[in-house]
């Protein structure tokens, strides 16, 4: 179930990369950010008040104030990363092509286990290792730079902070999610990104042109299904899943961007789509195969 649920989320965000695409011909980038993570954040909040009011019904004690403290610190801290990588892929595009944009965020499948073994809190296997290596090589074979003989400039730079921003958001999500339930934490993480985007509200205010067909159906695609169910689900399967099975999973994402691509006419099926898809299911699989036993039946954290 776990790995049905990153797999959906995984699915959801390679769904809606053409949306976003067309939306952000109207919309501002972080216009777009603060919309969809407010509408994420609202959808949630019943949820949290009502899973809140269930745990009051059950227990005598209401949370101890140093849980309550830690929800919102883990919940700070997984919302500044992950504008963090927002940002910096954004802001890299507007100098590096969106080729070597995808393959240079595609390193964070590499980070999240260097990351891990330097923290201390993981060792991946061997396996895992060589998942992630297959995977990366997939992602070349999908998203190769083009012999147009740019050299390293300041977007790809900027494309390799966010790919250590998605690694470490990985890596705090595993932590988080096995010491606070999801919904809860998803709202805080919601919520942070909305807050730091919203700035932008301010300094580019927003105009009733900008509300396109296009720009309100992504709003609402990404809010209800990218953000508030895509996040869950990810955040619902780290519970059981290690961070970097978690990283080699999320590079299917570009295989199923590339494959709608195609469906729509905007990309040709090619040698190098094959295999780098090729490449990177079978780094799934040993990913799958190189990480650690699953926990037994309620070992990990209590559900949302």
């Amino acid at each position: 179930m776990a790995r049905l649920a990153l797999l959906v989320a995984t699915v959801i965000w390679g769904a809606t990369f053409v949306v976003v695409e067309r939306a952000l011909e109207d919309l501002p980038v972080f216009h777009l950010l603060t919309y969809r993570f407010t509408l994420g954040a609202l959808l949630l909040v019943p949820l949290a008040l009502r899973r809140r009011a269930r745990a009051a019904r059950q227990e005598t004690a209401p949370p101890a104030a140093g849980d309550r403290h830690t929800l919102r610190r883990d919940g700070l801290l997984i919302g500044v990363t992950l504008f963090a990588a927002y940002a910096l892929q954004t802001g890299g595009l507007l100098w590096t092509t969106p080729s070597r944009s995808a393959f240079l965020t595609g390193l964070s499948v590499l980070l999240v286990p260097a990351f891990g073994w330097v923290a201390g809190t993981a060792r991946p296997r061997a396996l895992a290792l060589l998942g992630a290596a297959c995977a990366v090589t997939g992602l070349w074979a999908l998203f190769r730079p083009s012999a147009s003989g740019l050299a390293f400039g300041l977007g790809d730079a900027l494309t390799v902070a966010c790919a250590a921003a998605f690694a470490v958001h990985v890596l705090l999500v595993e932590q988080a999610v096995r010491r606070h339930p999801v919904v809860p934490l998803a709202v805080l993480q919601f919520a942070v990104v909305a807050a730091l985007s919203a700035p932008a509200l301010v300094f580019d205010p927003p105009h009733a042109g900008q509300l396109t067909a296009a720009a309100l159906a992504a709003v609402a695609v990404t809010g209800v299904f990218a953000t508030a169910l895509g996040f869950v689900c990810q955040l619902y399967a780290q519970r059981r899943l290690g961070a970097m099975e978690t990283a080699v999973l999320l590079t299917l994402e570009p295989v199923v961007a590339a494959g709608l691509s195609i469906a729509v006419g905007r990309e040709a099926l090619s040698t190098g789509l094959l295999l780098g898809g090729g490449l990177i299911l079978a780094g799934m699989l040993l990913a799958d195969l190189g990480g650690p036993p699953p926990e037994p039946p309620g070992a990990a954290a209590p559900r949302a």
